[in-house]
C-alpha cells in the first residue's frame, strides 16, 4: 500500500458544516492544504461568517502528524457536535468522509459500523484499510475511538529446501 497523507477538514460557516478528507501523495501537499484551510479561522476578516474550523493530517496508519492538528471556535459558537472521520480502501478506491453527529452516542455507533468493514470481514473481501476517529468541537480525539486496521501483508513463501 502506497504511503498517503490525509487532510481532515471541517468548518462551519453561516451555520452550515462543510467537511471532507483529502488524499495527498506527499506530506508537503497535505501541509500546504492544511495551511490554506486553517488561515480561514482566527477571525480572519475575509471569512466573517466562519465560526469553527478543525484540520488535522493523518498518515496511512491513522497517526496524527504533529503539529498539524488544530481547531478554532469563534467566541459565542455554542454547537457541541461530534465528528466521526472514516477512511476505507476498497480495492483501489478510497471512501472517506466525516459524519456530523449531534450526540456522542450517534458518533460511537457510526464508528463501530464503519470499523466493521475491516478485520477480514468476509462481507467486504476487497477492503485493505479502515481508519476511524471521533473528534469534538474542540478538535480533541475522543479516546478510545481512534483506530486503524490494515490488511496484513501476505506471508512470504518459505524458501525451497536445498537438494
Amino acid at each position: 500500500m502506497d504511503e498517503k497523507f490525509f487532510l481532515h477538514r471541517i468548518q462551519k460557516e453561516n451555520g452550515t458544516f462543510t467537511k471532507g478528507i483529502e488524499v495527498h501523495d506527499t506530506k508537503d501537499a497535505a501541509i500546504l492544504s492544511f495551511r490554506g484551510r486553517m488561515k480561514m479561522g482566527y477571525n480572519n476578516p475575509q471569512y466573517p461568517n466562519l465560526t469553527f474550523i478543525h484540520c488535522m493530517i493523518t498518515d496511512i496508519n491513522g497517526n496524527v502528524i504533529a503539529p498539524y492538528d488544530r481547531a478554532w471556535k469563534k467566541e459565542g459558537e455554542t454547537d457541541q457536535s461530534y465528528f466521526m472521520h472514516y477512511i476505507r480502501l476498497d480495492g483501489d478506491t478510497y471512501s472517506k468522509d466525516i459524519d456530523v453527529c449531534q450526540t456522542f452516542d450517534a458518533s460511537r455507533y457510526t464508528y463501530e459500523a464503519a470499523m466493521e468493514y475491516g478485520y477480514n470481514n468476509p462481507k467486504f473481501p476487497n477492503v485493505a484499510l479502515v481508519s476511524c476517529v471521533i473528534t469534538d468541537m474542540g478538535g480533541a480525539i475522543m479516546k478510545p475511538y481512534d483506530e486503524t486496521w490494515r490488511l496484513p501483508d501476505p506471508e512470504p513463501e518459505p524458501p525451497e529446501p536445498e537438494k
